[in-house]
């Protein structure tokens, strides 16, 4: 009973959930404390948001760049190619099952067109959200976060205000 009461907890499901990812989809990944220690650095990262534009309007990770979860590997080499040159490249979504899905397709050719790394964020932006770290919307900072749908909204944590 112990078990089954913390995978219903926000953060049981979110890790249940992340180790199923990097089972079935093997890319490269960074953690939300790994990542911040990155941007404290002023290292040279580009951070992809690979969720929909409504995803990503209600609120994203500052500075992320918003790329359709659907946008195919050429379109967005071409688009990038010279963007992600020397560059270390992250990319997350909700909870990362898109994002990985999107890195599995265009690491390679990332690599190829002068990335130093690729990334899929863990747990996405709800693990990010859940561990306190910001997020922003046009208007700043929000603690606004969209759920995707119903059940996996249950694996954002909802902060005391």
């Amino acid at each position: 009973m112990f078990m089954l009461g913390n995978l219903l907890s926000p953060s049981g499901a979110l890790g249940a959930t992340e180790n199923m990812i990097e089972k079935t989809i093997p890319v490269p990944v960074i953690s939300a404390r790994e990542l911040l220690v990155m941007l404290d650095a002023k290292e040279s990262v580009i951070l992809f948001d690979t969720r929909t534009e409504e995803e990503y309007e209600k609120s994203h990770i500052e500075e992320a760049v918003h790329v359709e979860p659907n946008t195919p590997t050429e379109a967005f080499i071409e688009r990038y190619a010279d963007t992600i040159r020397n560059t270390k490249l992250v990319f997350y979504c909700s909870v990362g099952q898109r994002s990985s899905e999107f890195l599995n397709r265009v690491q390679q050719k990332c690599l190829d067109a002068g990335a130093i790394a690729c990334y899929n964020l863990r747990g996405g932006i709800f693990r990010w959200y859940n561990e306190g770290h910001p997020v922003v919307d046009s208007r700043g900072a929000t603690d606004d976060i969209h759920g995707y749908n119903p059940l996996w909204g249950m694996m954002v944590e909802k902060r005391r205000k």
